[in-house]
Order: structure tokens, then sequence, then C-alpha cells
């Protein structure tokens, strides 16, 4: 199998982690879904990353749809295989999160041509995006004690990929609430490859 990646995207980010966790063999191929290259747009109309090839010829677009096939390619004891509602719940905020934080990522560049120009941040809808990821935090926060650090599932991955690419994307933001709880978990959590291997950069 290829994955097809950006280490900056977080939706990579969780395919690759899923896939880690399940224990897949896999080659991993980055490059930038901005600039259309043509290993991505060969494969994939929609441009976008993660794009997984499997060894059939098999294309799988989108990262929820990578890490529920992740899930049948674990071992049948696997964890992954343990979801509850509880762990869907937790893993439903932490995406929640991941596309608020991405929105606000696309509105500047379809207004700057420059993620790093913020004016975009000053639109109404860019501040209702803040609001998801500042309550999604504090949720989250509150339910830290879910959240396993010996056994890492779709839950864990996406609220580590969650509290990272916000962090990684508005760095000291002052809208971030204070997740200690979170903070801690995450420390420890991030001495599992599937976490340590893909950090965004």
């Amino acid at each position: 199998m290829k994955l097809l990646k950006s280490t900056t995207s977080p939706f990579a980010r969780l395919a690759h982690a899923m896939l880690i966790e399940a224990g897949a063999t896999l080659q991993v191929e980055l490059l930038n879904p901005w600039a259309d290259p043509d290993a991505l747009t060969r494969v994939n109309p929609a441009r976008r990353v993660p794009t997984l090839i499997l060894d059939d010829g098999t294309i799988l677009t989108e990262a929820m749809l990578i890490a529920r096939h992740a899930v049948t390619l674990s071992p049948a004891d696997s964890h992954l295989r343990a979801e509850d509602p509880q762990q869907l719940s937790i893993a439903g905020l932490g995406f929640g999160m991941i596309e608020a934080a991405v929105y606000i990522m696309t509105g500047r560049k379809i207004t700057s041509d420059d993620l790093a120009i913020t004016e975009f941040d000053s639109h109404p809808v860019a501040k209702r995006r803040r609001r998801a990821m500042a309550e999604g935090l504090t949720q989250l926060e509150a339910r830290a004690d879910h959240l396993s650090r010996e056994c890492l599932g779709l839950g864990e991955l996406i609220v580590a990929d969650a509290i990272q690419y916000i962090d990684f994307r508005f760095p000291r933001a002052e809208w971030r609430p204070a997740i200690p709880r979170l903070d801690g978990w995450l420390r420890d959590a991030m001495a599992h490859p599937s976490l340590r291997d893909t950090v965004p950069s």
C-alpha cells in the first residue's frame, strides 16, 4: 500500500496514524496537494490527501474511510475493533475541531493565497469556527479520563490530532482554553509511534 499525504494535513495524519495502529505495511509519499502533483491528480480527482493506493490498485480517499479500512486490516483482537459510542462521541468532537481549523486555513488561502495572513480570521464565519474549536477543547478537557494512554483508538488519535493541529496552526492563540488534563494525557500518548512519527510539520 502507498499513502499519499502532506505532513501538515490533519486528515492525512489521522489516516496514517490509524494505519500504523493497525500494523499495516505501508509506503508513504509526501507531497503538496496545493501544487496538484501528478502522483495525486491522476488517482484522486478531488486532489486531496490522504489518498491510499491499495496493492491491487484500488484507491481509497477521505480520512474517515481510510481509518475504517485500517480497522479491517488490524488483527482480530486489535483494540481498534473495540470502539463504543463513548469513543465515537469523543472522536466526533475532535473531528469537528479539525474541520473548523482547516476551514479557517482554507479561508486564508482563498482570500490571500498565504496561510500566514490572518485577515480572514476576523470574518464572522471564521470566528464561529474558532468558537467551535475553543468549546470543543473545553468539552474534551472534561472527558479526558475517557482517553486511554495504553491503547490509542480512533477517539484518542483524533483528539491528539486536533490538539496538535490547532497548536501548529494557531500557536499561542489567546482563545485556546487551558487544557491541563488533555495536555498531560497527550504527553504520555506521544510515546506511541502512531503519534510520535506523524507530528505535523
